[in-house]
């Protein structure tokens, strides 16, 4: 359907008047006519506030507005569209994440890591109550290296080289035919250097530095309400330093027109309030 349709089947949905659209949107009843009758369309912020009430997305609204182009078949002898290394792609995977995405899948890394440390710790306490077998400690060291090892090479997170340099100084200490707990003390010491001299180098240089948006600072900032905020209604608006906002309520209450609001967090385009 065209947007206008979408828009009419929304507006009937709701069970509301052209004039009742015309009201929230702050536009005439001429304007949301002529959006219906596929004869223009709304600016961009009305179309975001659409979205947000009743529940859509723009790709539905605008499905087929706009042709899609065909995909031209590859040359020959052209390698596939996604031939980047598997680290690239898992590198762009983790940046697209949002922060708290990011947040939950380092700490799963790092739970897998510590889960393998105690693993490391049982075997190395079995292999001393039985005796000192220096071959099962070699490839354990080993092991351990190229597992710490690929899983940097995967995360590219600085998340487990640390370990990777411990488990070759394991390694070296076990070649050298040096006690099982002079082994370890080594695993730990040299993971424990490398995190401490090299991490926040590493962090300065590879992280990009963050400035904050004029959206970050509405966060904490007085707005006062220019439209009643109703969350079980899907709607509500702020202005805060002098621009407009979507708004709902952080605890969920109803706002009334007029009343001045302290902005928590930001949400997609949605300001999340609550009273002063």
């Amino acid at each position: 359907m065209s947007f206008g349709t979408q828009l009419q089947a929304l507006r009937r949905r709701r069970g509301i008047t052209q004039e009742e659209l015309a009201q929230q949107l702050n536009v005439s009843r001429q304007a949301v006519s002529k959006w219906e009758s596929s004869r223009g369309y709304p600016e961009m912020d009305k179309v975001i506030y659409i979205c947000n009430c009743y529940g859509v997305t723009m790709d539905e609204l605008f499905a087929d507005e706009v042709a899609q182009p065909e995909t031209p078949a590859p040359p020959p002898g052209a390698p596939p569209a996604d031939s980047r290394p598997l680290k690239h792609r898992l590198a762009n995977f983790f940046t697209n994440l949002s922060p708290k995405d990011q947040w939950v899948f380092g700490t799963a890394v790092t739970s897998v890591l510590l889960v393998l440390l105690a693993l490391l710790f049982l075997l190395c306490t079995t292999v001393a109550k039985g005796g000192s077998d220096n071959m099962t400690m070699k490839i354990t060291w080993l092991a351990l290296l190229i597992l710490f090892g690929a899983g940097e090479a995967l995360t590219v997170g600085l998340t487990s080289v640390w370990f990777a340099v411990g488990a070759l100084g394991g390694l070296i200490c076990a070649m050298a035919g040096t006690n099982i707990w002079v082994q370890i003390g080594v695993f730990l010491l040299l993971s424990a250097v490398s995190l401490a001299l090299v991490r926040p180098l590493a962090k300065k240089f590879l992280t990009p530095g963050y400035s904050a948006t004029n959206a970050d600072r509405v966060i904490g900032a007085d707005a006062v309400v220019t439209q009643e905020i109703n969350n079980l209604l899907g709607q509500g608006q702020v202005t805060v330093a002098g621009q407009s906002w979507t708004a709902r309520s952080e605890d969920e209450s109803i706002i009334p027109v007029g009343t001045t609001v302290r902005v928590m967090r930001i949400e997609g385009v949605k300001l999340y309030v609550i009273q002063k």
